[in-house]
């Protein structure tokens, strides 16, 4: 039976949370991983600026603990301590996952046109926030005609932190007068995560089983998520 109520079950056993959708009134959506199709993308980014510049942290390279966080810091993260070559590398970075966007590459994942209408039909208010540079979040959006679907886009270039800190969502709470209370996160990385908890967000995990037991609730893809909205009901797996 539907229930007006979606209970969010957290990975810790001493905690849940409840949230009416009556009163939950705004979904701020991670991008890369949660909507778009992009992670491969990166990672051959990162991998072609490595090779060229970098080769010797080729070996054993994986993107997965590097998703979420800002160009800068998953090179930090890779060990690279200058300030100069962390700069270098990002713009070397940006310019190839741009060139990849400008091509057509980056596609949304199944199931989030669909999600993003519903939500905004359900009477939700999206909003986007996201460790990407801002021109080349904004390019990816154009391109996939979704520039006007967001009350607002956050992204790196709005804050000196990033995720896993919890400034990106504070930002988007503060610029746009939100209340934590009525504003639910959808993420797919331990990164944004962990920033949304920082925040003191309730998060909506999705996609990436990684995340699971650290989040309210998990949806396997962005379709039963849809679906949850679209019946506004979820139930417990």
């Amino acid at each position: 039976m539907a229930t007006e109520t979606w209970i969010f079950e957290s990975g810790r056993a001493d905690e849940l949370r409840m949230v009416d959708p009556a009163h939950a009134r705004n979904l701020l959506f991670d991008f890369d991983g949660t909507l778009a199709d992009s992670a491969p993308l990166h990672a051959e980014a990162f991998y072609d600026v490595l090779r060229q510049e970098r080769p010797a942290l080729l070996s054993g390279f994986s993107y997965e603990p590097l998703k979420g966080l800002t160009t800068a810091d998953a090179f930090r993260q890779l060990g690279i301590v200058d300030e100069g070559e962390v700069r270098k590398l990002g713009a070397k970075k940006r310019a190839q996952y741009r060139e990849f966007v400008d091509r057509g590459r980056v596609s949304l994942l199944p199931g989030a046109r669909e999600l993003l209408r519903e939500g905004a039909s359900a009477g939700y208010r999206l909003f986007l926030v996201t460790s990407g540079s801002g021109p080349t979040v904004r390019a990816a959006l154009a391109a996939m005609a979704l520039l006007d679907v967001f009350v607002d886009v956050v992204t790196a270039d709005d804050v000196k932190l990033g995720k896993p800190f919890p400034d990106p969502f504070l930002m988007c709470l503060q610029r746009n007068g939100l209340g934590g209370p009525e504003s639910i996160v959808i993420e797919d990385a331990e990164s944004g995560v962990i920033a949304a908890r920082a925040a003191n967000l309730a998060v909506v995990g999705v996609n990436n089983r990684e995340v699971e037991p650290i989040v309210d609730y998990f949806f396997p893809d962005l379709r039963k998520l849809h679906a949850a909205i679209a019946n506004r009901n979820a139930e417990v797996l």
